[in-house]
C-alpha cells in the first residue's frame, strides 16, 4: 500500500472561533492506482491534499491526522519527500514556476535532488520535456516562465514532476480549460510518466473522475460517497453525487434548490430532496462502495 490517509479534523483558527474545514476523510491508494477527489469549490479537496503534504496555512492544524506512506507513518516534516517521492502538479504552472529561473534551472534543481551528476542533467531534462509533448525541447529549456504560454508552463511543471522517484503524484485541477480529448491525453500522459505511482487527482470535473480508477465525493469537508468510478458515476448512491451529475450541461444543468433550514451532520441536508427531519448520517457499504446516507 502506497498511501493510507485519515484526515481527522482539520481546523482553522479564526479571530474569535474555530472552524472545521475537513472531517474524517479517509482513503487508501495502491501502486499504480488513481483516485479522484471531487466536489464543489470549498468542499475540502485542496485542504485534504495540503494536509497530506504538510503544507497547511499557519492558522490551520490537523493534529489528529493519521497518514502512512509506503507502510510507515509519514513524518511531520515532509521536505525530504516532496519533489522526490511525493510530487505535486499545480493548477497554474505560470504561478508555480519561479519567474527569475529558466526552465533549465527548474529541471536541474529537481535532478540535483536525485543525485544526478551535472554532466547528465541536460540530456535528462531534454528527455523529460520531450516526454510531456515538446517537439523541440531545446527551444524551451532556456526560456523564462514569462516566455511560456499557460499550456506550455503546465507541461513544464509536469516535466519537473517527472524528474523524481515519485511513489505518489498529486495533481490539483490539472485539466482546467481543456476540452475532453485534451483531458484524456493528459490522464494518459500521467499514467505513462508515472505507471507505478499512486495518483491523487483533485478536480471538480466529473469527466476527469471517470478516467480514474476510484472516486471520492466531498461536500462541506465530509465524505459523501466513495468507490470505483465506473460504478459510482453511473449509479450514484448518495443524493449529493446524484445532484453533482444532474448539474452537468449534458444532463440539463438541474438546479438543486435550498429546501430546508437548520444545521445537520450531513452538509448536503438543506438541499437534499430525500432528507427528512429524522435524517441521520449512516455509513453503508456494498460491492466495494461506501456512502454516508440513511435515506438510500
Amino acid at each position: 500500500m502506497i498511501l493510507e490517509f485519515h484526515s481527522g479534523a482539520v481546523t482553522a483558527k479564526l479571530e474569535s472561533s474555530q472552524k472545521v474545514l475537513v472531517s474524517d476523510v479517509a482513503f487508501q491508494l495502491k501502486a499504480g492506482e488513481c483516485l479522484a477527489l471531487i466536489g464543489e469549490t470549498g468542499s475540502g479537496k485542496t485542504m485534504t491534499a495540503m494536509t497530506l503534504m504538510g503544507l497547511l496555512p499557519g492558522n490551520v492544524s490537523a493534529a489528529d491526522a493519521r497518514i502512512a506512506f509506503c507502510g510507515k507513518p509519514l513524518p511531520e516534516s515532509r521536505q525530504k519527500l516532496l519533489g522526490v517521492e511525493m510530487v505535486y502538479i499545480p493548477q497554474n504552472g505560470l504561478e508555480f514556476l519561479n519567474p527569475s529561473k529558466k526552465v533549465r534551472i527548474h529541471l536541474y534543481d529537481s535532478l540535483q535532488k536525485l543525485g544526478i551528476p551535472r554532466k547528465q542533467r541536460e540530456r535528462i531534462a531534454l528527455q523529460k520535456l520531450a516526454e510531456v509533448g515538446f517537439e523541440r525541447p531545446e527551444s524551451v529549456i532556456d526560456k523564462y516562465p514569462f516566455q511560456l504560454s499557460g499550456g506550455m508552463a503546465q507541461r513544464v511543471t509536469i516535466a519537473i514532476s517527472a524528474c523524481s522517484e515519485a511513489k505518489l503524484v498529486m495533481a490539483d485541477e490539472p485539466t482546467n480549460g481543456l476540452d475532453h480529448e485534451a483531458k484524456v491525453r493528459f490522464m494518459d500522459m500521467l499514467k505513462s510518466l508515472f505507471p507505478d505511482a499512486a495518483k491523487l487527482i483533485i478536480t471538480h470535473d466529473i469527466g476527469v473522475a471517470a478516467l480514474c480508477d476510484k472516486t471520492l465525493v466531498l461536500c462541506g469537508g465530509k465524505m459523501m460517497e466513495a468507490g470505483p468510478s465506473s460504478m459510482l458515476l453511473s449509479t450514484p448512491r448518495h443524493p449529493y453525487t446524484t445532484a453533482l451529475i444532474g448539474a452537468l450541461v449534458k444532463n440539463g444543468m438541474q438546479e438543486t434548490p435550498a429546501l430546508r433550514s437548520g444545521i445537520h451532520d450531513c452538509p448536503f441536508y438543506t438541499k437534499c430532496t430525500q432528507a427528512s427531519e429524522n435524517c441521520n448520517r449512516c455509513h453503508k457499504q456494498e460491492d466495494g462502495r461506501e456512502w454516508w446516507c440513511s435515506q438510500v
